[in-house]
């Protein structure tokens, strides 16, 4: 069952209690009104809206996420419920269709919801059909599609302005790597990961030497250039499974995962030969000091990166363009 992801998994929550809400409030009291009524039908279809409703928002209340899959029952419901509901009324009540398009669109992804609203459209042709002008047929085709048109230009804008917000919130804007928030993310997920299955993860932080010299000497424009091309000889060289951040300044991070320290050293060694060769300053040659923390049991992420960090300056202690390795914690 897919899941949302996690930036907008709050508002998709808060859509689907919502429509229970709505259901329950403004649906609801149809069931008993039209069965008292002799309307059984139509209290069956108002009552089925309701108790799908309602069971789609206890399940992700009881998940404690919203699915996909949920909300693309949710919008199939609403949809059917309100072209059920024209069919069996009079045609007047193709207006509970309004809201079922605005809703698709919230529930599912732009292009799900286009196809959704289409066919939604397309099922009150035959109420549009028996209407006793033309005009009137196509006044009511004209403003569902307008409604549907205007609710698909608004959903694909802000699925674009959605994305652009994420990659800026997790993406560093000079090496277009992963920024500290990102970082953390995926730190979190490996802790997570190692405490189900013990699958070792190592974090290599490197950082820079002599950076500042570089860019007291020939400017931070100078500077900006050298850390891009730190960011696409890091991005080249590490394995698909690695994650490869801007921590901050000249200081990079790759976490190594289903890799253990001893194997993370060979793989920081290589890294530190391939800085050597090939990156440069105007002047030649530039280096980095590499420090190495594998994930101990209990550790938190803080005291994990710590452990790294400080493994980065005991290699500038040690004379710089070298590979350490931290200690496990007593």
């Amino acid at each position: 069952m897919p899941i949302l992801t996690d930036s907008t998994n709050k508002f998709q929550r808060g859509l689907v209690y919502l429509f229970a809400i709505l259901a329950s409030l403004g649906i609801a009291p149809f069931v008993v009104i039209r069965y008292l009524n002799g309307q059984v039908v139509n209290a069956m279809v108002d009552l089925a809206i309701v108790t799908v409703a309602l069971g789609s928002a206890g399940y992700t209340w009881w998940r404690g996420l919203a699915t996909q899959t949920v909300s693309n029952i949710t919008a199939a419901l609403y949809s059917a419920g309100a072209v059920a509901v024209a069919h069996l009324n009079e045609p007047i009540f193709v207006f509970w269709l309004f809201p079922a398009l605005l809703a698709n669109f919230f529930l599912l992804k732009p292009n799900a919801g286009l196809i959704a609203n289409v066919l939604a459209i397309l099922a009150i042709l035959p109420i549009a059909a028996k209407l006793e002008t033309s005009t009137h047929m196509f006044a009511m085709i004209s403003s569902l599609l307008i409604c549907g048109s205007m609710a698909y230009s608004f959903a694909l804008l802000t699925t674009r302005q959605q994305e652009s917000l994420q990659g800026y919130a997790v993406q560093d804007a000079l090496t277009q790597l992963g920024n500290r928030r990102a970082m953390n993310e995926e730190m979190r997920m490996s802790i997570d990961d190692f405490a189900r299955t013990e699958s070792p993860v190592t974090l290599i932080v490197l950082d820079l030497d002599f950076f500042k010299m570089v860019n007291d000497k020939y400017g931070h424009s100078v500077g900006d250039e050298v850390l891009v091309d730190l960011a696409g000889l890091l991005n080249k060289r590490v394995r698909k499974t690695d994650r490869v951040f801007r921590f901050g300044g000249e200081e990079f991070v790759v976490l190594a995962r289903n890799t253990g320290l001893e194997d993370a050293v060979v793989i920081a060694e290589q890294l530190r030969m391939q800085i050597e060769l090939e990156l440069r300053d105007p002047e030649g040659t530039l280096t980095a000091s590499f420090g190495l923390a594998q994930l101990q049991p209990g550790e938190k992420l803080e005291d994990w990166f710590n452990r790294a960090d400080k493994a980065v300056y005991q290699a500038k202690q040690q004379g710089r363009n070298c590979v350490v390795a931290a200690a496990a914690p007593l």
